[in-house]
């Protein structure tokens, strides 16, 4: 079984529709076995949608958005 820290360093991948056929079932299954990850991956998901939300028809400078996944990266030590 991959680590939960293996498996996080995914989830863009993941979200993005990037992963093998594999890679995907891999993630999919580590998720329903490992209640942390999985309540993160649907608290990140809900973040996401609330960014959409309030961010929509305004535009992010593309720096702003690298300096962002960077923090968060560093974070949760993906890097």
């Amino acid at each position: 079984m991959e680590s939960c820290k293996e498996i996080l360093e995914t989830l863009a991948e993941y979200l993005e529709g990037d992963l093998t056929a594999e890679e995907r079932a891999t993630f999919e299954r580590h998720m329903q076995d490992c209640p942390p990850c999985d309540a993160f991956l649907k608290t990140y998901r809900k973040s996401g949608d609330l960014a959409r939300e309030v961010l929509k028809n305004r535009e992010v400078p593309a720096e702003l958005n690298d300096r962002v996944r960077s923090f968060l990266k560093a974070r949760l030590g993906l890097d």
